[in-house]
């Protein structure tokens, strides 16, 4: 390219100086009919229009050409002896160093005058092209169409074709980037490639690449709003026939859950099948008031209604009022707790931050065996309570680390019997976030199986070691 470069340059300064060339062949045709009739030095006129109008078209070096070369010409044709350099009239010497420093100085204002025209005509193209390219992109919404309208234009106006760089082949892209002070410019990955630019180009490139990037930049932006508020016109919407379901369910659930406790006063006198369905509509129902109070407490959370209603615990009282909670769930598995260190107190919402120990616990409960083993273990670590609460399950899905926490996710293993409905964890999160805090999960490492939930609170209560709770 670079080798191509150079060809297309000294063929545009042949050309050029052919031009000159010929303009003094012109001059000198025009001049040799009236050798005889005219005055020769009243001819040095006709070649000195030609040298302005070599510098107006071809530039100073073709106009400095075209006086030297013009006053050659005018010693050979015009002065006695024709046809050879020399000359009878020593006043000659005068007349062409005049004529020679007229053609120098007036070429060279002329090739000034016709290169600051130019100039100025180009400025006011390229002004009236950005004006149009910027209106055009101010008028399109979508990213293709943006790109679409850029590359029609630039090639346009660079009369070739334009493409964008992330359309190239990455060596496609390394050679025009190695070329880039002098024929092909690539400003970013959106920016439009070119070839044989003058500097004039290749300010204009990076000026068009600059609104085109700007323009795909804001329709990212647009159309990243648009979904933004699509998906929270969704969650709205969800929230509400969350909230509107479980309100409504409310109540009969309440009247089943007392008819059960009625027939259950009776179980002795029932047979044995009976009460086992008893017990496993009990079961049933008590799922679904939980799925109900966590629909609710969903709704309220994400509707930004829920209140923290914070005062100064120990979190061993909160774990262990959870424990108890759950203790009719666990069945044979075992729920240890570990303290290491001098646990602070917190500054807590007592009631929420026990409602997540105990969805926790409860995921834990519901993914390990029923011989299984839960153990929560409380750090102090520097200005932040952790609690973690690690499971011998099966543990966690891979690569399900990053959503466990959402809405309506099944965290574990798809098909479990088990599995609940996905909003407990997300609970848990919105609550821990409210205090401040962070929540995350993650497997243990091997050989060992299971889960590992870990809670970390800030310490908003500085105690010195003596009132510190100190359980070890």
């Amino acid at each position: 390219m670079r080798l191509m470069q150079i060809q297309n340059r000294t063929r545009q300064i042949l050309v050029n100086y052919s031009f000159a060339l010929a303009a003094v062949l012109v001059c000198t045709l025009l001049c040799l009919p009236l050798r005889e009739r005219v005055d020769a030095i009243s001819l040095t006129m006709v070649y000195l229009a030609g040298v302005v109008i070599a510098a107006a078209r071809l530039g100073i070096g073709p106009a400095i050409f075209t006086s030297f070369l013009s006053v050659l010409a005018f010693n050979f044709f015009f002065t006695k002896p024709y046809h050879s350099f020399e000359f009878y009239d020593a006043s000659y010497y005068f007349t062409f160093s005049v004529m020679l420093i007229t053609s120098l100085i007036v070429g060279s204002m002329t090739a000034q005058l016709s290169r600051l025209l130019k100039q100025t005509r180009d400025e006011e193209r390229d002004t009236h092209a950005l004006y149009d390219f910027a209106r055009g992109l101010s008028e399109l919404k979508s990213k293709e169409e943006i790109i679409e309208f850029t590359k029609e234009f630039v090639g346009n106006f660079f009369g070739g074709k334009c493409v964008f760089a992330n359309e190239l082949s990455n060596n496609s892209a390394s050679q025009l980037c190695d070329n880039v002070s002098d024929a092909s410019v690539i400003i970013t990955n959106r920016s439009v490639v070119a070839d044989d630019f003058s500097k004039n180009d290749i300010i204009m490139h990076r000026t068009f690449a600059g609104l085109a990037s700007s323009a795909i930049a804001r329709a990212e932006a647009d159309e990243k709003a648009a979904l933004y508020r699509f998906e929270s016109d969704n969650e709205h919407l969800r929230n509400m026939l969350l909230s509107s379901l479980a309100h409504d369910l409310r109540t009969p659930l309440t009247i089943l859950n007392g008819t059960l406790s009625n027939l259950f006063k009776h179980r002795k006198s029932l047979p044995r099948e009976g009460v086992n369905e008893l017990t496993s509509m009990s079961i049933q129902l008590n799922r679904l008031q939980n799925f109900v109070a966590n629909s609710l407490r969903m709704a309220s959370i994400s509707s930004g209604a829920i209140k923290l209603n914070c005062e100064t615990y120990t979190i061993q009282e909160i774990i262990g009022a959870a424990i108890t909670r759950i203790e009719p769930q666990k069945e044979n598995r075992k729920i240890l707790s570990t303290i290491n260190g001098v646990i602070p107190m917190v500054s807590v919402d007592g009631a929420l931050m026990e409602q997540v120990i105990f969805n926790i616990l409860d995921n834990a409960i519901k993914h390990t065996k029923p011989d299984g083993e839960i153990r929560v273990i409380i750090s102090n670590n520097v200005d932040r309570i952790e609690i973690a609460i690690k499971d011998n399950g099966d543990g966690l899905r891979e690569g399900s680390e990053q959503y466990i926490f959402e809405k309506f996710y099944s965290d574990r293993e798809q098909g479990h019997n088990n599995s609940g409905t996905g909003l407990g964890l997300a609970i848990c999160k919105a609550i821990v976030k409210a205090h401040g805090g962070n929540i995350s999960a993650k497997n243990v490492e091997p050989p060992e199986r299971g889960a590992i939930f870990a809670i970390n609170l800030p310490i908003a209560l500085k105690l010195s070691t003596e009132s510190a709770i100190n359980h070890d």
